[in-house]
C-alpha cells in the first residue's frame, strides 16, 4: 500500500502528479484547497493537495468489511402487506415533495419527482384471493376456490395456449405476478380463436405490456433556459459513454448548447475518457471535486441549453458516498436526475439499487447495455416495480453516438416478447 499528497496549484496538475507517480490505476482519497506562503493567510498562492493511494481498495475497508459480516444487507424483500396489484398498475404515481429551496436563476422547472418503489414479485392478498377465485397458475392449471363452507368451486376453464404465453414470458424474464396478470386478462377478455391466432395474440400483448411501460421522451429544453442534468449509478454501467452519446445527439445533431461536468475523480483515469469525448466533439468538459465547485460551474455555463453532470460511480450500500451525492444534487434546484442500470442486472438487485439510490430524487431510469443480454423482461418488471420511474434512453452498444435510442414503449414491449435484439437493430437502421 502506497500513499501520497501531491500538491500542485490547480487541479489537472496534480493529476498528471498522480498519473505519473502511481499510474492511471490510483485512487483519490482527499482533496482540499488552501493558500501557501503570504503574510497571516493573506496573499498566498492557492494550493490543491490530492491525497492518492495505490493499490488499496477505499470501497471496503476492513472494519467496514466487519460491521457488513456483523449486519444484515439494507435491502429485505417487502412483506406480502404491500398495495394491491391492482393499486400498482391503474393508481396514480404519488410525486414526492419537492425540497424547499430558493429558485436559481435560467433553470428549468422539474416535473414530478418518483422516488416509490414497491415490489411486483410478492404474492399479495389481492393475488392470492384472485387465484383463488380459479384464476391461472404458474403451472398453468386451474386453480378453485372453495365456498364459504369450505367446498371446492371449480372457476373459469383455462382456454387453451395460455401455457404457451405463459412459458414465453417467464422465459423471457417476466416476473411471477405480471405473468399472472397478464394471463388473467388474456383468459377472461380473449376467446381460444383468438390466443390460438399468433398475429393477434402478438400485437394484443405489444399493446398490452407497453401500456404497463411508461417513458419520458427526449430530455426537453426551453430557449433561454439552462437545464442540469446529473446522471447517478453504481459503478461499471456506463455513465460516462452514454454522457458522451447524449451530448452528441444534443450538441451535433439538434445544435444545442452542451457542457459535460464531471466529479467522478475517484479513478484517476476516469476524467480522460470524458475530456478525450470533449476535446472530439468540441464539447467544453469541467472537472469538480466540491459540491461548491459544481456550483461555480454551474453558474459559470448558465448560458448553455444543457448541463450534463457525470457523478462517480456509488455503491449502493455505502451510505457516506450516497450522502456525498446528495450534498452535490442540492447545490441546485432543480436537477433532472436519471438513475443509470445495467439491462443486465437482475431485477431485485436493479430495484435494492432504486430503493437505495432513494436517498435523493429519481426523475427518469436509462438502461444500458441492451446489447449484452438477451432477455429484457427486467425493464418491464423495473418499470412497474419502481412506482412508476419513466424511462429515458437505452444505450444498445459501444458506438458515440449511434448507440443511444429514445425509449420507446413499443419496442420494449418488442424486445420483452420476443427477444429479437439483432432484428430490431436491423430494423431502425
Amino acid at each position: 500500500m502506497r500513499i501520497k499528497k501531491f500538491e500542485a496549484v490547480t487541479l489537472q496538475e496534480a493529476l498528471s502528479k498522480i498519473k505519473k507517480d502511481f499510474g492511471p490505476e490510483a485512487v483519490i482519497l482527499h482533496t482540499k484547497k488552501f493558500k501557501r506562503g503570504g503574510i497571516f493567510g493573506l496573499f498566498g498562492r492557492e494550493t490543491t493537495e490530492v491525497t492518492a493511494g495505490i493499490d488499496i481498495n477505499i470501497d471496503r475497508p476492513r472494519q467496514q468489511q466487519q460491521q457488513q459480516q456483523q449486519q444484515p444487507a439494507q435491502y429485505e424483500k417487502p412483506s406480502p402487506q404491500i398495495p394491491s396489484l391492482s393499486a400498482q398498475f391503474g393508481g396514480k404515481i404519488q410525486p414526492a415533495a419537492a425540497r424547499q429551496q430558493p429558485a436559481q436563476p435560467r433553470l428549468e422547472p422539474m416535473g414530478h419527482v418518483y422516488n416509490r418503489v414497491e415490489d411486483i414479485s410478492m404474492k399479495n392478498d389481492t393475488l392470492a384471493r384472485e387465484l383463488s377465485e380459479g384464476k391461472v397458475s404458474l403451472s398453468g392449471t386451474l386453480r378453485p376456490s372453495r365456498d364459504n363452507s369450505g367446498s371446492s368451486m371449480q372457476g373459469p376453464a383455462l382456454k387453451s395456449g395460455i401455457g404457451r404465453i405463459q412459458k414465453m414470458l417467464i422465459d423471457n424474464g417476466v416476473e411471477e405476478s405480471l405473468v399472472y396478470r397478464t394471463l388473467q386478462n388474456i383468459n377472461s377478455q380473449l376467446t381460444d380463436a383468438q390466443i390460438n391466432n399468433k398475429v393477434f395474440i402478438e400485437q394484443y400483448l405489444y399493446d398490452y405490456i407497453s401500456n404497463m411501460v411508461q417513458v419520458s421522451g427526449p430530455i426537453k429544453t426551453t430557449p433561454g433556459t439552462s437545464k442540469v442534468v446529473a446522471f447517478i449509478g453504481p459503478t461499471g454501467v456506463g455513465k460516462t459513454t452514454t454522457i458522451a452519446k447524449l451530448a452528441a445527439k444534443y450538441a451535433l445533431i439538434e445544435g444545442k448548447s452542451v457542457v459535460m461536468i464531471t466529479a467522478d475523480t475517484y479513478r484517476i483515469a476516469a476524467d480522460l475518457q470524458l475530456k478525450k469525448y470533449g476535446e472530439i466533439m468540441g464539447i467544453p468538459v469541467e472537472i469538480v471535486l466540491t459540491p461548491d465547485d459544481f456550483k461555480k460551474v454551474i453558474n459559470k455555463h448558465l448560458d448553455k441549453d444543457l448541463i450534463f453532470f457525470d457523478t462517480a460511480g456509488r455503491s449502493p450500500r455505502n451510505r457516506q458516498h450516497l450522502s456525498e451525492l446528495k450534498e452535490f444534487l442540492e447545490v441546485h434546484t432543480p436537477i433532472e436526475t436519471h438513475i443509470v442500470i445495467s439491462a443486465v442486472t437482475k431485477y431485485f438487485d436493479a430495484l435494492s439499487i432504486i430503493n437505495n439510490f432513494g436517498m435523493v430524487p429519481i426523475h427518469r431510469m436509462l438502461f444500458t447495455k441492451l446489447d449484452e443480454t438477451k432477455n429484457y423482461g427486467m425493464l418491464l418488471n423495473l418499470s412497474v416495480g419502481s412506482g412508476g420511474i419513466p424511462i429515458s434512453f437505452l444505450t444498445v452498444g459501444q458506438n458515440v453516438p449511434d448507440d443511444l435510442e429514445i425509449a420507446d414503449p413499443k419496442a420494449i414491449s418488442r424486445l420483452v416478447i420476443k427477444g429479437d435484439f439483432e432484428a430490431w437493430i436491423r430494423q431502425r437502421g
